[in-house]
């Protein structure tokens, strides 16, 4: 009889944990000796648990989930396969866990039945681009769309945004106007806050230490 897929969960959202583990649990060739609420206790814990597959967040107190990522991977080489869920889809975080050697990237929005496939394959060697949902969000805006949202978020007026970017203000208006269809928003908060979730504002780790 083949062994089961060993498999450990990393979040510091307990209900996400409780959630997945259950699902998980559901598989008759997966089990989960063990969930992790921060990357301590995860290196700390590991060695007892001997994964085959860690399934983790990348936004982690006290350490964030590249340099986490990096450390196991020098220790545990290719026998150990991770899986990052994250709720930011942002084309450098994407790269730079494919630089760790990650077996997917894989978004928080993800269906079950997709990270299920994803620790599979990942079993058998091959990692999974996940749809590209990263890229999709971010070709949904041109440069000239990003440029404006990200002075929408800094609070500037539509004058101030013509004045720096050398257009006119109806035109402003037209890119605002096109930047909340294509994002699903009606408004301008909805578009930053939007623009902010799908990681297309801003830089993710400033203020993450506390998190």
């Amino acid at each position: 009889m083949q062994s089961k897929i060993r498999v450990v969960l990393l979040d510091d959202h307990p209900l996400v944990l409780e959630g997945l583990k259950r699902r998980l649990e559901q598989e008759p060739d997966i089990e989960v000796p063990r969930t992790f609420s921060n990357p301590v206790e995860l290196i700390e814990g590991i060695e007892l648990c001997q994964p085959d597959v860690l399934v983790m967040d990348i936004a982690m107190p006290r350490m964030n989930g590249f340099e986490l990522g990096q450390r196991l991977k020098e220790k545990y080489g290719h026998t150990l396969k991770i899986i990052v869920l994250s709720g930011y889809m942002y084309e450098e975080f994407y790269k730079k866990a494919y630089e760790i050697g990650v077996h997917a990237y894989l978004s928080k929005q993800s269906p079950y039945p997709q990270i299920i496939n994803a620790i599979k394959q990942s079993m058998l060697g091959h990692a999974l681009v996940a749809e590209n949902i990263w890229r999709a969000d971010l070709e949904k805006l041109t440069h000239m769309e990003r440029d404006v949202l990200r002075r929408v978020a800094e609070e500037k007026t539509n004058k101030e945004i013509a004045a720096e970017l050398s257009i006119s203000q109806r035109t402003v208006e037209y890119h605002i106007t096109s930047i909340n269809q294509k994002l699903g928003v009606k408004t301008r908060i909805g578009a930053v806050a939007k623009g902010y979730e799908k990681g297309l504002l801003g830089s993710f780790w400033e203020g993450t230490d506390d998190s």
